[in-house]
């Protein structure tokens, strides 16, 4: 009965292990029922160890005192001498390092003593990389050291901690790949809608939620991306078809682009679609198509330290040349930046210079080309 018992718990640590991944932070959970399946009054999981030059990543079972962590992250990282452990073997402070030396070291002393710390199970997981992860269970004084049950149980559980923490490293990799191309789109005024096969919106960017919100044409009705005018929207509801059959079929060479006629004096935007890679989600509501969505007479975003990190630009010439991408003439540009028409065609003759160009078309070029716009403002 008590096996059965025990088996049951370390289920429930293991299930909780997977689980994990979609907690955030994560893994508060797995700390929590672990340091109670090892009797334990700490559980610490640290996925990124503090350094000299960086905050580490520690999760903890129990938020003891944040100040506590802090000290550990700031400070006592560099005394800690129970550290790069065996790949994947579980040992006990005692067995790592005499108990004499141990309890004498400022260490303890300083940091574990005041929080009622005297035994330590830990484990180290290692890749090719370098370090995974550190696994520490502590108990108080007063309390048995872990013995040959504890090391087991923490053995066994090991390899899908392991698994776990790859997986969320690979997701975390995938994540800031995604924020990296998110917010580049950002950058370059670009709005993205992401259509599932029916039509309705799966996810959209801030750019596509500011072209929505602006009275531009397009609107959101029952989930759904739609175009105002019943013209516009049949011609753009067969050309959604078209490119969601292309989702299904994988050809992901279908693209199909519209324009929104003009709002007002406002310039019509320009759309295009495209088929997704099919998910290994199954139904239809998963991501079938993207609409990328652009106002052709939008400002270009650009910065003038990168302007002048690239063509060594001062920063009066720079604001000139940002204007003039942006579509002012040399003479609009002077006014709107308080200069007269000659030191504005002086400024010019520096930029064509500098850059290697001699005429403003060629210059609008060679700075949209350039990465000056992926800078924002």
């Amino acid at each position: 009965m008590a096996d059965l018992e025990l088996y049951s718990q370390t289920d429930a640590v293991i299930h909780s292990i997977y689980h994990g991944l979609l907690e955030s932070p994560p893994w508060q959970q797995f700390l929590g029922e672990l340091r109670a399946l090892l009797d334990g009054n700490f559980a610490t999981l640290l996925l990124r160890p503090p350094s000299v030059r960086e905050q580490g990543v520690v999760l903890n079972s129990v938020v003891f005192s944040p100040g506590v962590y802090q000290a550990y992250n700031q400070t006592y990282f560099a005394l800690d001498p129970f550290v790069n452990l065996p790949d994947g073997e579980v040992v006990t402070i005692a067995e790592f390092l005499a108990t004499e030396d141990f309890q004498q070291s400022e260490y303890f002393r300083s940091y574990l003593q005041p929080s009622n710390v005297m035994h330590i199970l830990g484990a180290d997981l290692w890749c090719e990389e370098g370090l995974l992860a550190r696994l520490r269970v502590t108990r108080p004084a007063g309390t048995d050291n872990f013995g040959d049950r504890e090391k087991a149980l923490c053995r066994q559980l090991l390899p899908h901690l392991r698994q776990a923490i790859q997986i969320h490293a690979r997701l975390r990799d995938s994540e800031t790949e995604r924020s990296l191309y998110a917010d580049t789109f950002d950058q370059l005024a670009v709005g993205i809608v992401t259509l599932d096969a029916l039509g309705n919106v799966v996810s959209t960017n801030p750019v596509a939620r500011r072209f929505i919100d602006s009275a531009r044409g397009l609107i959101l009705r029952q989930g759904c991306l739609k175009l105002e005018s019943v013209h516009e929207q049949k011609a753009f509801k067969s050309l959604l078809s078209e490119v969601v059959s292309a989702h299904h079929q994988q050809l992901a060479g279908c693209v199909k682009a519209f324009r929104i006629a003009e709002v007002g004096q406002l310039q019509g935007l320009n759309l295009l679609l495209r088929p997704l890679p099919l998910s290994d989600r199954s139904g239809e509501s998963a991501p079938a198509v993207a609409v990328f969505l652009s106002d052709p007479m939008a400002p270009r975003q650009a910065t003038s330290d990168v302007l002048i990190a690239l063509f060594g630009l001062t920063p009066a010439e720079a604001r000139l040349a940002i204007r003039l991408v942006n579509g002012l003439s040399l003479d609009e540009a002077a006014v709107s930046l308080g200069v007269s028409r000659n030191t504005a065609k002086s400024h010019l003759r520096a930029v064509f210079s500098k850059t290697g160009v001699t005429r403003q078309p060629q210059l609008i070029q060679l700075i949209l080309n350039s990465v000056v716009t992926l800078a924002g403002e």
